[in-house]
């Protein structure tokens, strides 16, 4: 019994390894992936690398803002395209792709109003993941499976845990220090100069 449910769990791990891996190797999708990975290599490891401020969370509730509209577009164009036929699968697409635009409007709106939640789910990595696994569900590189949703699900303490030891594990970069200590010294403004 054990072994059939690590087996289960292993197919589950390869999965969701494909899911990330497969972005990069389609050329539609490649020009979305990218853009997203390098918004979470750059904004991880020079902003958030020891939390997330308001700014920080607005700034990353662009990219799911602006992948929700590519991926409607994608959508639109591949229906009149006729490359798909509308039906519960696209519809789906849709539904994530608005719900994607959604959450990043949300971390926006809710960011500017401070709202201290948004350093929370305005995190880099979790747009980043949440962007990562649906990009190629909504571009058709991968049909939806419980086996995909599960993993999405499953993997996704995983994911945290990996990029919270590569925060760990990495110095600290010099461009973050020297922001710091911008922020505790003298404020520089019209009225200070």
């Amino acid at each position: 019994m054990a072994l059939v449910f690590l087996g289960f769990l292993w197919e589950l791990f390869k999965t969701w390894i494909h899911t990330f891996y497969v972005s990069f190797t389609n050329g539609e999708t490649i020009w979305i992936i990218i853009p997203i990975w390098l918004s979470w290599f750059f904004a991880e490891f020079f902003q958030e690398k020891k939390g997330t401020s308001f700014g920080n969370a607005i700034s990353n509730g662009i990219v799911p803002l602006w992948v929700g509209i590519d991926w409607i577009r994608t959508l639109t164009s591949q229906l009149v395209e006729k490359k798909t036929v509308f039906g519960f699968i696209v519809f789906g697409k849709y539904l994530i792709s608005v719900i994607v635009l959604i959450y990043g409007l949300f971390i926006i709106i809710n960011g500017i109003k401070g709202r201290s939640f948004v350093r929370y789910i305005g995190r880099i990595r979790e747009v980043t993941y949440v962007l990562a696994i649906f990009t190629p569900f909504v571009y058709g590189e991968i049909e939806p499976s419980y086996r995909y949703f599960l993993s999405f699900v499953l993997f996704f303490p995983l994911f945290y845990f990996l990029v919270e030891l590569m925060d760990r594990l990495i110095p600290t970069p010099q461009a973050y220090e020297e922001d710091k200590k911008q922020e505790s010294g003298p404020k520089y403004g019209p009225g200070n100069l």
